[in-house]
């Protein structure tokens, strides 16, 4: 079995190699576009809005999860990690290790849900 900071880092990898050709992908529709932003009477306008939009959320996303895995980082300094925030039970190692910066359980959850 391997540590939640293996679990932390190797999710980090992911994120950070996704990120960097999400960031890529957004210099190259950035280029693409130019000074030109009229929409309406280019064609590929429309296009490259939805591809910059796309992309912009997928960054957004990426980060908001790195610094997720920084909060949990510090939760397995304090010894907190691995225990839902909102029930106070453990968290399954197997819920842990697909999801590392896991901060409740999957009956909180799905409880939250409803």
């Amino acid at each position: 079995m391997t540590s939640p900071l293996a679990w932390i880092a190797a999710r980090r990898a992911e994120l950070t190699a996704g990120l960097e050709g999400t960031e890529r992908r957004l210099r190259e529709v950035r280029a693409a576009r130019g000074d030109w932003i009229d929409e309406e009477h280019d064609p590929e306008g429309f296009s490259l809005t939805f591809e910059w939009s796309a992309a912009e959320g997928q960054r957004s996303e990426a980060v908001a999860e790195l610094r997720a895995l920084d909060e949990a980082e510090a939760r397995v300094a304090t010894g907190s990690y691995g225990t839902c925030a909102r029930c106070g039970r453990p968290i399954p190692s197997g819920q842990l290790e697909l999801r590392p910066a896991r901060t409740e359980c999957v009956a909180c959850v799905d409880d939250r849900r409803r």
